[in-house]
């Protein structure tokens, strides 16, 4: 890494050209732009600078430069590899968790990033089949669309096309006008997996309720369904538990 700085905020995290390539080649299926802020002009015979203003252009495009955004002077570009990198090097190396998984994604011509980090050996199981994944999800952009967000839930799997329930314990943001620190993501990560402790007990407690009869009545009797809709959608099992609608009234009396 380049020299780090030690500010109020955290240690400044940012690598070399040649720890961005070495990051790059971790993820050949990743497409990483190459962004630089250059100047902006307007006008067709004579140009004028725009005053304060920057286009983020992405050097490595396959059609010649192309610009990803415009932007204030003040903005620092926060580079992809960066953000993997500091990834790999807090949540990444967590000990006592098991196996962690970085899966870097880029769209939209690389303009935007959406980083996964999965810890597939704390699979908790709160009910037979039904099990609840902690995971991390990290975003970033040069488009301008999104500032550097991270968020640390559980996922639980509900569909077999990958469609889930997420639910975020923490988070943080920070603008592109400053530095990106390390000790961000370290501090949602360790907060969320104590935080996952205590709610995957709570969820337990949760699936193992069962809903009085008056009250299963007077939910459908809120609901705009018919009838005969009521019996397609009580006969429906879940994915994942095959529990019937219909079931989670059963063990109460009414």
């Amino acid at each position: 890494m380049e020299k780090a700085m030690t500010l109020d905020g955290g240690i400044e995290y940012v690598l070399s050209a040649e720890e961005r390539a070495g990051v790059r080649a971790k993820y050949p299926d990743t497409y990483f732009a190459d962004p630089v802020l250059e100047p902006l002009w307007f006008g067709r015979r004579e140009k004028l600078r725009v005053l304060d203003k920057v286009a983020i252009v992405d050097q490595t495009a396959e059609k010649g430069p192309a610009t990803l955004g415009i932007c204030s002077e003040k903005y620092k570009i926060i580079h992809f590899e960066d953000i993997i990198h500091m990834i790999e090097n807090s949540a990444g190396k967590l000990e006592g968790y098991g196996a962690v998984e970085v899966k870097p994604h880029t769209y939209l011509d690389g303009g935007r990033l959406k980083c996964t980090i999965n810890f597939p050996d704390m699979k908790t199981a709160i009910k037979q089949v039904d099990s609840v994944i902690p995971k991390i999800e990290v975003f970033s952009s040069y488009d301008l669309s999104t500032k550097l967000t991270g968020r640390f839930g559980a996922f639980q799997l509900k569909c077999t096309n990958g469609m889930g329930i997420w639910k975020s314990f923490k988070q943080f943001a920070k603008r592109h006008l400053q530095n990106l620190f390390l000790n961000d993501l370290g501090e949602v990560t360790s907060q969320g997996l104590a935080i996952f402790g205590e709610q995957v007990h709570q969820w337990k407690l949760w699936g193992e309720m069962k809903v009085p009869e008056f009250l299963y009545e007077e939910m459908w009797a809120s609901l705009p369904f018919s009838e005969k809709e009521r019996e397609r959608i009580e006969a429906l099992p879940e994915i994942g538990t095959g529990m019937l609608l219909s079931e989670a009234k059963k063990g109460i009396d009414s």
